[in-house]
């Protein structure tokens, strides 16, 4: 039978068709698995997928929340002989300084609470309070710690600019006994605006009251109320304000430009080049209006050219963006709220002293109307 075979192989025919089919077989294979391009394809997607997952902001957000944990401190306080635990935000750090903003309820009563911070989770640290809403269910406080401090803490900044209206994610630090762990991350959802404050739901409880609400790794609101099924957060701008009120001045942050607003475009005016900006920095006043009332009002402004980008907030809770611009000593622009939706007010001013005083008129979209009166801090 071999031999029978092998008879057959040397027939011409036969072994010429079979190196046919075995060269044929070889280039297929060589077209498949050797030829440059498809290697060289093959790799950039693998290259590609790696990178992607090396830099998507799951990863990168996983690295900076140890960071982030920095600038959250633990907080107890002994009231009536009770022992209360809550959270805290790092807002300004100096030599032998931390200013601290948390939850009214957590600390009330005690004037000298604990502090416990990240690198020394088991060391208390003695505060006093600096400023207090007493009273107040949904209030704010300030504490201060003072001496020999970590060196490695982070003051968090308080976003005065996020646009955020509901259904964003967003994540919670703080020290839920359901948790059980110290300075344990949560995540919920923005559920939207009640009145000056942020509802939002997820897993939290007392120990998270005056903890960070975190969108996008910035902070945009304090925890002050916890319930069964929907959480109550201070806005970040509206911190900003009580704590300057208690003498805590925070820097200045313009990494971050307002949300959009659409002002009207004034009519081009011709100008002379200003040696420095006219509108630049804090103002704090008066609003006066026309429906009744008088309302306390700061805002912070920067001038770039002849626009001005910034942002305001009132002792009654209302806060939002501003855009304008500077013509001579004419600064007008407008400011939408983002408390109530859809409200804006048109204001016309005139700026004086070189850009330490701003006095003018505004026009709502709700039909209300009035005057303001700014000075520089």
């Amino acid at each position: 039978m071999k031999r029978a075979c092998w008879h057959i192989w040397r027939e011409p025919e036969v072994r010429s068709a079979g190196n046919h089919i075995r060269e044929r077989f070889r280039k297929k294979q060589s077209s498949i698995f050797l030829d440059p391009p498809w290697l060289w394809i093959a790799l950039f997607f693998l290259l590609l997928l790696l990178l992607l997952a090396i830099l998507s902001p799951g990863s990168l957000w996983a690295q900076d929340i140890a960071q982030v944990k920095k600038g959250v401190v633990k907080i107890t306080a002994q009231v009536e002989g009770k022992n209360r635990v809550g959270s805290g935000v790092v807002v300004k750090v100096e030599e032998d300084h931390v200013y601290i903003v948390t939850a009214s309820h957590v600390i009330e009563g005690d004037q000298h609470p604990n502090v416990f911070f990240f690198s020394a989770p088991h060391r208390p640290f003695r505060a006093r309070v600096l400023g207090l809403e007493g009273g107040n269910p949904a209030g704010l406080a300030a504490l201060l710690v003072e001496g020999k401090i970590p060196s490695d803490l982070v003051a968090l900044n308080l976003d005065q600019t996020a646009a955020v209206s509901g259904g964003e994610s967003i994540t919670l630090i703080g020290f839920p006994r359901v948790e059980g762990s110290p300075w344990a991350v949560t995540t919920g959802t923005l559920s939207g605006r009640r009145g000056s404050a942020l509802s939002f739901s997820g897993a939290a409880d007392e120990g998270n009251s005056g903890g960070p609400v975190l969108f996008q790794g910035k902070v945009v609101g304090i925890v002050t109320e916890v319930g069964a099924k929907f959480n109550t957060a201070v806005p970040a701008v509206v911190a900003r304000f009580a704590l300057d009120g208690w003498g805590v001045r925070l820097s200045e942050e313009f990494e971050q430009k307002p949300a959009d607003v659409a002002p009207e475009e004034p009519e081009p005016v011709a100008t002379q080049p200003t040696a420095r900006p006219l509108v630049s920095g804090k103002y704090q006043g008066l609003g006066f209006s026309m429906l009744g009332g008088m309302v306390g009002l700061e805002a912070t402004y920067q001038q770039n050219g002849d626009t001005v980008t910034g942002s305001y907030v009132n002792n009654q809770g209302d806060f939002g963006p501003m855009q304008g611009r500077v013509h001579d000593n004419v600064f007008e622009g407008r400011a939408a709220s983002q408390v109530f939706q859809g409200v804006f007010c048109d204001f016309v001013s005139e700026v004086g002293g070189g850009g330490k005083t701003i006095q003018g008129y505004l026009t709502c979209s709700n039909g209300n109307s009035g005057s303001f009166a700014l000075e520089r801090q």
